[in-house]
């Protein structure tokens, strides 16, 4: 009856159903955009090191902006090993 006297009788009501489409996925196709997104040119080995905090902090500060912690140590090893 509220309903009625306010004009809001069909607005309160549920909301007709809506098919919801179904999507089919293309398990080969993802599989292989996977392989690409995570493979690397040369086989990787993963290393881990405990490094003091502000040793850490001061070389964040060095790379800042130039390259990533990743990038940076391999260059060190690179360059520390084309010494010899």
């Amino acid at each position: 009856m509220a309903k009625e006297r306010l004009g809001l009788k069909n607005t309160l009501g549920l909301s007709p159903k809506v098919e919801v489409r179904k999507s089919e996925i293309d398990v080969e196709h993802t599989e292989k955009a996977v392989k690409e997104i995570h493979s690397t040119k040369e086989e990787t080995k993963r290393v881990t090191v405990d490094m003091p905090t502000d040793l850490f902090k001061a070389m964040k500060i060095k790379i800042l902006g130039e390259q990533t912690a990743r990038d940076y140590i391999l260059n060190l090893v690179r360059n520390d090993l084309n010494k010899y």
